[in-house]
């Protein structure tokens, strides 16, 4: 990760409220969708939760990610002083776990830590179901030397 640490990722995963999925759809185009995450154990997880999905969305998402498991996750940062800007990208590989992992407990723990909106809204939706995002390679671009620490002053005070 040339000119991006270890720690300073971390801290941006850890802060970051949102990521972007990129997979295929099951026609094999290109398919963009925002997700909720949680650094745990050394990946990225996501619960299949009990937000308002369109009627299938959920599984239509699994069945795209058995299919094809790499993936790429993408966290931005947009703002109009345009030497604040930054981009992230993660090439991961896609697992879904349902039933107990090794590292059930704590990706749960992580999710439930960075999202208090999961005491009113159920963390799963029907069956328990994680996706397990482990990064293979990373990517990342900045405006300007300052633009990631002056996100994470901003985002993440206490890192």
């Amino acid at each position: 990760m040339k000119g991006l640490g270890e720690e300073t990722l971390c801290a941006v995963l850890d802060a970051m409220p949102v990521a972007r999925l990129a997979l295929r759809d099951m026609e094999d185009h290109p398919e963009l969708l925002p997700i909720v995450f949680a650094r745990a154990a050394g990946a990225l997880w996501m619960p299949i939760d009990g937000k308002r999905k369109r009627s299938g969305a959920g599984l239509g998402r699994l069945e795209r990610l058995a299919r094809s498991p790499r993936v790429m996750l993408m966290l931005d940062h947009y703002a109009d002083d345009w030497s604040a800007l930054w981009w992230i990208r993660l090439r991961c590989d896609a697992l879904i776990v349902e039933g107990k992992h090794p590292d059930w407990d704590v990706a749960v723990e992580a999710l439930a830590d960075k999202y208090p909106q999961y005491d009113e809204i159920p963390m799963f939706r029907d069956e328990p179901i994680l996706v397990r995002y482990a990064w293979t390679g990373v990517s990342w671009w900045s405006a300007s030397p300052g633009a990631l620490p002056r996100w994470l002053a901003d985002y993440a005070p206490g890192r």
